[in-house]
């Protein structure tokens, strides 16, 4: 608790105020793969709630759905004069549902806050433009003596657009969130899958894994088709949020050990 509470306000600083500002790269202001336009919030096709539903939300029910049933059937398959027994921790008695289901979504939860740090750390780290960089900066090129962007590479900051917000977010393009925390969301959820599920599922289970792995890509790709982020900042974004799920379930937690 107190490592998901420090995550979460580490977010929060990093997320909602301008106390950490992104580095200040150098670029052409004609440059065209910065200059396309920029696509209002409520004309994206996965906004930020959406995809919090779909990195959280989402696999959340789903772990619980899962453990439910698993729970219902090993309980028919132990015997009616047989209990389960229960769990003790911390001095409290729990069974075995809620310590599987609160030990998996833990993980997923602190998982989601790695994968936000992190994505947010590169991204300031690397200040790099988005796509629409150019149409919410409006760089003036008086204040450098300038009249044309011929040839022109700018380190100052010149920017006269009237949003410092947009200016801010346009300097974090590098890895795409959407991405990593989709990536995170859709890696996690389907070792689960493969983990849980026997082998007597044969099309329950890739339907599920395909599915939460489509979703994780076209999440990914409406970053490219809105001009939000560039191919590589997606790219690089699914390699890490699928890194970060492999290295916590398999390597350090061991999360799903005992299905094995």
């Amino acid at each position: 608790l107190p490592i998901l509470a420090s995550s979460v306000v580490s977010l929060y600083f990093l997320e909602l105020t301008n106390i950490f500002q992104p580095v200040h790269s150098g670029y052409s202001c004609n440059d065209r793969s910065l200059s396309l336009p920029y696509i209002l919030p409520r004309q994206e096709v996965c906004p930020l709630p959406l995809l919090f539903s779909l990195a959280f939300a989402a696999p959340t029910v789903t772990i619980l759905i899962g453990e439910a049933i698993l729970y219902c059937y090993l309980s028919r398959r132990s015997s009616s004069t047989q209990t389960e027994a229960n769990i003790n921790a911390a001095g409290c008695n729990f069974n075995s549902y809620i310590r599987r289901a609160l030990r998996f979504i833990g993980v997923h939860i602190f998982g989601l806050c790695v994968t936000a740090l992190i994505t947010d750390i590169l991204q300031l780290s690397t200040g790099q433009h988005t796509p629409y960089w150019l149409d919410v900066c409006k760089p003036n090129l008086t204040h450098i003596n300038m009249s044309s962007c011929d040839e022109a590479f700018i380190l100052e900051d010149i920017c006269s657009g009237p949003d410092v917000g947009l200016i801010n977010a346009g300097r974090k393009s590098f890895p795409s969130q959407h991405a990593t925390l989709a990536a995170f969301a859709a890696v996690y959820i389907s070792m689960y899958f493969n983990t849980v599920l026997t082998d007597s599922a044969k099309l329950l289970k890739p339907l599920l894994v395909f599915s939460f792995v489509m979703l994780a890509i076209l999440a990914g790709l409406t970053r490219i088709i809105q001009f939000r982020n560039h191919p590589v900042d997606v790219y690089c974004g699914w390699l890490l949020g699928a890194a970060i799920a492999v290295y916590l379930v398999k390597i350090r937690f061991s999360v799903l050990r005992e299905y094995t």
